[in-house]
């Protein structure tokens, strides 16, 4: 499984981008884990045309005023392999990245 990992630091707070995040993964299949203490979310996206969906994981740290959140994405464990997998799951991370950054602003 190629997994990939994406960060990004934001000026906004920590809570405000978790809540970015959530708004973020509304289009989830399902939520998988939630934890509002750690500030963490693990979410599965949809089957589209060239992918059997995604498994994000995401976590935000307060880091000074701002915060940084830190993906992982990988495929679904029971999909089949593909050469593109790698390349697939880095621009599904930067996809999440620049919607909640969206959502920010």
């Amino acid at each position: 499984m190629s997994t990939k990992q994406n960060q990004r630091r934001f000026a906004a707070p920590a809570p405000a981008v978790y809540e970015a995040v959530t708004a973020a993964a509304q289009n989830a299949i399902q939520v998988m884990e939630r934890d509002e203490q750690t500030l963490s979310l693990v979410w599965q996206t949809k089957k589209s045309l060239f992918s059997w969906g995604h498994i994000v994981g995401a976590r935000v740290a307060p880091d000074g005023d701002g915060a940084v959140l830190d993906l992982v994405v990988s495929g679904l464990p029971d999909a089949p392999r593909a050469l593109m997998d790698g390349k697939k799951n880095e621009s599904m991370g930067q996809r999440v990245l620049d919607e909640v950054a969206a959502h920010l602003e």
